[in-house]
């Protein structure tokens, strides 16, 4: 029996009783957890089983199949997310960015810090676009996917003007040195520099929110390889141009 702390990302029925869940721990990275019973123990298991929820938990088991949780210990629930659609997709998109850019039994405890500090500032304010471009960032810096944003990848000189970012060089490009897939300002490749330098995040304009989110999506999926679903569920929502 080992104790670690983990983030639910999915859950899945078994037959009558057990719960399969996805979970992202802090010992162990993502694994696959059974929860014996989980369906019908309300007194071991209540409100402790859905996406979401934090975790201390008591888990038996080898790297062999799925684990077994045992015991479960509720640390936070993050209650608020689950009253608002802009909420609930914000996390659901932390939440698969996690299920997509990670390989099963790999820890990348600094990654499940982000992304509990995001569901934590989603429990109390409500977001707003250029939250989810700091998440793929933070993500993709954490996870060893960081692009290249200071120097065009292929002469390795600083832009000076607009250029363009390459998915398969991973970074950005001088327009005499390649034409990339996606054109991208000046502004945004400073911009963008000083997120990923740990320094002071700037004001997103129009421009700068735009390009990155055509871009950065684009390239964790071309680096995984795999659509983001809740990505395309937010664009037919279209939830960023409501009010609420």
């Amino acid at each position: 029996m080992e104790r670690t702390y983990g983030l639910i990302i999915r859950d899945f029925e078994k037959g009558e009783s057990d719960v399969i869940l996805e979970v992202f721990t802090f010992k162990w990275g993502r694994v696959y957890v059974v929860a014996k019973g989980g369906r019908r123990s309300k007194r071991r298991f209540f409100n402790k089983l859905e996406p979401f929820t934090y975790l201390k938990m008591l888990i038996d088991g080898e790297k062999k199949g799925f684990l077994r949780l045992d015991q479960a210990e509720l640390v936070s629930l993050f209650i608020n997310i689950r009253k608002d659609l802009k909420r609930l997709l914000c996390g659901f998109y932390a939440l698969e960015l996690l299920h997509l850019m990670t390989a099963l039994w790999d820890p990348h405890p600094e990654a499940l810090r982000v992304v509990l500090k995001f569901l934590t500032f989603l429990d109390r304010f409500l977001p707003k676009e250029e939250h989810l471009r700091l998440l793929e960032l933070r993500m993709l810096s954490e996870l060893g996917y960081r692009p290249s944003f200071e120097r065009c990848v292929i002469c390795g000189k600083e832009l000076q003007e607009e250029g363009s970012f390459s998915l398969s060089k991973g970074g950005v490009v001088h327009q005499g040195c390649e034409k990339g897939d996606f054109p991208i300002s000046l502004e945004t490749i400073k911009g963008v520099s000083k997120i990923l330098n740990g320094k002071k995040v700037p004001l997103f304009s129009e421009r700068m929110l735009r390009e990155c989110k055509m871009i950065l999506p684009a390239f964790i999926e071309h680096q995984t390889s795999q659509k983001i679903m809740t990505l395309r569920i937010m664009e037919e929502l279209e939830i960023w141009n409501s009010k609420s």
